[in-house]
């Protein structure tokens, strides 16, 4: 069943130079239980497209000129600051990416904690510092009666990370969206990051929205990708078809920039060439096709349709419609090369 929708999402930027159309028609859904990555190199729109969700683009600078972003079947689009500050943090948890700058270095962590229980949630203070506590023991730090009385400055980069975990779940949110809460962090305490996400997914049947350039953390995380390139979904599919059969040139790039641990040959990694477009003023076309080493005449004119393949999976690719038949095998060889 469907937790979150967002539906053909268009956020805007107002700046001296003109307006950045930071994010072009995104639509996806994110179901209960499930982990969904939003994945892409910077500036590619994922970290924008979470915070439309929260309600935090700024304005009047930024602005949502269109689209549903349907929470429990409720377009939070259209209700008041009030109401969206009352569902911000009491269903839908938001985990940063670096925690030193999420937390307040003059005030004790336990009382960071408590006052986002209190501000939502109907509990005396005592019952909220007794939860805090709980909540600093849940995300593995251990002697929480002790910790809760220390500052920020006093724990290390992981242990912060678990702290800004703990202030999420205060109010036992439905949606956790973590933007790249692993990127500041050494692989070991990642991995820990990681588990422990799940671990607590699993516990508080939540769902997550995991915002990430990292396709390690979303082979580990994730149920669903979708990919992300200037403002607009190309890809989207189970963790399985993405890294398995992907469709999008994007996505083939991506995949062989990364290396592979499991192979037992050393593997030249390949860059993608180029820089994306200007979303001061997007393509017409396909915005990677400037990019794209099998870009055709039409890539460049005109917006690819969207290419169903399974229930799940689907890609924005010229290269996939029947009509491309007499590049047909040349595809075949770059699906090789690249997946």
């Amino acid at each position: 069943m469907s937790l979150l929708e967002v539906n053909d999402l268009r956020v805007s930027f107002r700046t001296y130079g003109g307006e950045v159309q930071a994010v072009r028609g995104v639509s996806f859904q994110v179901n209960e239980g499930e982990t969904l990555a939003i994945v892409g190199e910077s500036g590619c729109g994922k970290s924008v497209t979470s915070q439309a969700i929260m309600g935090m683009i700024p304005t009047p600078k930024g602005k949502v000129k269109s689209g549903q972003i349907l929470f429990k079947d409720k377009d939070i689009t259209k209700i008041s600051k009030k109401k969206l500050q009352q569902i911000r943090g009491a269903e839908i948890g938001m985990i940063f990416q670096d925690p030193m700058t999420s937390l307040n270095p003059t005030m004790k962590v336990g009382s960071q904690i408590k006052e986002s229980i209190l501000k939502h949630q109907k509990l005396t203070k005592h019952e909220a510092i007794e939860k805090a506590i709980e909540l600093l023991k849940l995300v593995g730090i251990p002697d929480g009666e002790k910790r809760y009385s220390q500052y920020p400055h006093e724990f290390s980069g992981g242990m912060r990370q678990r702290v800004v975990i703990a202030i999420a779940l205060a109010c036992d949110p439905k949606l956790i969206i973590a933007d790249e809460p692993t990127t500041a962090l050494d692989v070991t305490i990642q991995a820990q990051i990681l588990d422990l996400l799940k671990d607590i997914q699993q516990k508080r049947d939540s769902s997550i929205i995991l915002i990430t350039h990292d396709l390690g953390v979303v082979a580990e995380a994730a149920d669903r990708v979708a990919v992300m390139y200037a403002g607009v979904i190309v890809e989207s599919g189970t963790v399985e078809e993405i890294f398995e059969s992907p469709k999008h040139p994007y996505t083939w790039g991506l995949l062989k920039s990364v290396p592979k641990l499991d192979s037992l040959e050393k593997e030249r990694l390949i860059p993608i060439d180029g820089t994306p477009p200007d979303l001061f003023a997007p393509p017409e076309g396909c915005p990677f096709a400037s990019r794209c080493p099998y870009a055709m005449e039409v890539c460049v004119s005109h917006m690819p349709e969207i290419q169903t393949f399974t229930s799940d999976h689907y890609a924005r690719c010229w290269l996939n419609d029947q009509r491309a038949e007499a590049v047909k095998e040349f595809i075949a060889v770059g699906r090789e090369k690249h997946a």
